[in-house]
């Protein structure tokens, strides 16, 4: 496996983050050593246990889910045979119950997996995550606080998957490998199906770790185009919207902080709807129909907006013109009433 370097940042810290060098690059960056000062870094480098201990004591005693796996799953949380359903169950758990459980397993070899995912790190764990956290100050987070999650458990294997904000994932408590790839390798990447899947992000089905390329000959130049970040406690990774990850974190008892943020103003909508709108408008019509919406989707979406304008006068320019709040709303309410029609 051919795999792309990844650029590594030493020096920096969580109030001294270099955003404009982050975004102008527009791939993954290792930022060495980010949250080394962090009170649960510290705690982590000396027992695992004592965070173990804070996490507990941070409880708010709110049932959360949890994702729990039998030792056959060899801690790769994903699909059965089928893709219909999960190799793991959820249930509903206090964190402090969850905690309690990875604690009477950590000297056994064979174990259950354990794996929070997601939890709101500022309404979970509110006190902790106020002396763990990165200071936000560049203009593109005027509109965009990002927002902090954390991830607890054992030994797990987070499927390639992408996310739709930027992030900033800040390595707490064990080793992580983080195997990243451009968008553009989304079909050498075999995504899984759009329903049902883990954690509402569409999955890969293939295994990087023990790749299959009979059943996926793609999926070797997925992987020629990879790129590898292997973090330490106290490490932090940027990577850029929609990039496909695959997180491996594999100690016994793994930590993880992640900040994400989107840098489009809050009242654009989700592109995730017009896929589905698409695949349901247009996606069955015939090739040369296809083609022709093609060229119109490049015109209007995906080239320079000015151009679509630059021959109309501005008082006719509506939904052509730059988006706001207000005609963000007028838009919706015309896409609703010609959905319910």
């Amino acid at each position: 496996m051919a795999t792309q370097s990844v650029l590594v940042l030493e020096g920096i810290t969580p109030d001294n983050i270099p955003f404009d060098d982050l975004f102008a690059l527009n791939k993954p960056v290792i930022l060495k050593g980010l949250v080394k000062s962090w009170p649960l870094v510290q705690q982590g480098l000396s027992s695992a246990t004592d965070v173990l201990d804070s996490l507990a004591k941070g409880d708010s005693g709110n049932p959360l889910l949890v994702y729990k796996g039998g030792p056959d799953i060899a801690g790769r949380f994903g699909y059965n045979d089928t893709c219909t359903g999960f190799n793991y169950v959820t249930e509903k758990a206090r964190l402090a119950d969850v905690l309690s459980q990875i604690r009477d397993q950590l000297s056994q070899d064979e174990h259950d997996y354990l794996y929070i995912n997601s939890l709101r790190f500022d309404q979970g764990l509110p006190a902790l995550s106020a002396q763990n956290t990165l200071q936000f100050t560049h203009t593109e987070f005027e509109n965009n606080q990002p927002v902090p999650k954390i991830w607890i458990g054992t030994e797990s294997v987070a499927a390639a998957h992408f996310d739709q904000p930027k992030n900033i994932a800040c390595c707490v408590l064990g080793k992580r490998r983080f195997t990243l790839f451009p968008p553009e390798q989304a079909e050498n990447l075999y995504p899984g199906p759009l329903s049902p899947t883990p954690g509402g992000q569409v999955v890969t089905v293939a295994n990087l770790a023990n790749p299959d390329f009979d059943a996926y000959p793609k999926l070797k130049t997925a992987l020629d185009n990879a790129y590898i970040a292997d973090l330490e406690p106290g490490d932090g990774l940027y990577y850029p919207s929609m990039w496909w990850h695959e997180v491996e974190a594999r100690d016994r008892f793994n930590v993880m902080v992640n900040f994400w943020w989107m840098a489009a103003k809050p009242f654009l909508g989700n592109p995730m709807d017009t896929l589905l709108h698409g695949m349901l408008s247009l996606r069955d019509k015939p090739e040369s129909e296809k083609a022709a919406w093609r060229a119109l989707f490049d015109y209007y979406v995906f080239g320079d907006p000015t151009k679509v304008t630059d021959h109309l006068p501005p008082e006719c320019h509506g939904p052509l013109a730059p988006m706001t709040d207000i005609s963000a709303r007028r838009m919706r309410a015309m896409l609703l009433n010609n959905l319910n029609r």
